[in-house]
């Protein structure tokens, strides 16, 4: 397990521990600083355009988890590979 050095104590966060650990807190890092994106999803941001909003606009007829399904499968057929 990592420590949390000094210079990303801004960066920290303390949590309740798990019930199964001898310790009362949990002490972490952040993955990313609030607010930033990181760069592998920047593709799935609805507000930069692209495959999210394409898929939004195809399937804006559509309510609830129809809706989800059909926006998973058209986001799931846009970045399949070929």
């Amino acid at each position: 397990m990592a420590a949390v050095t000094v210079a990303e104590a801004g960066r920290a966060f303390i949590t309740k521990a798990p019930p199964w650990s001898h310790s009362v807190i949990k002490i972490g890092r952040l993955g990313f600083p609030p607010g930033k994106v990181p760069p592998q999803l920047e593709g799935y941001l609805f507000k930069k355009g692209g495959i999210p909003a394409t898929c939004a606009a195809e399937t804006k007829g559509l309510k609830g988890v129809a809706r989800v399904l059909a926006m998973n499968a058209c986001v799931s057929a846009k970045k399949r590979k070929r």
